[in-house]
């Protein structure tokens, strides 16, 4: 009996279908990524404005801990 090798694995060039048309044309290009730096400091604003309306609430919640 021979020996039983597992065979080298050979790479084969995908090969395309024959339903499918060939493409003539380059495909489209990408549209440019938004931009989000708004997004970053409209989000940077609102978290500011949280801390300033908690700061009062925390400290008078930290006072009343502290028994004074």
């Amino acid at each position: 009996m021979p020996e039983l090798k597992p065979h080298a694995y050979e790479h084969q060039q995908p090969r395309r279908p024959l339903r499918l048309p060939r493409r003539l044309k380059p495909p489209p290009e990408h549209p440019a990524p938004p931009n989000l730096k708004v997004f970053a400091w409209v989000g940077l604003a609102l978290g500011v404005v949280v801390v300033v309306l908690a700061l009062p609430y925390l400290v008078a919640y930290l006072m009343a801990l502290a028994g004074l």
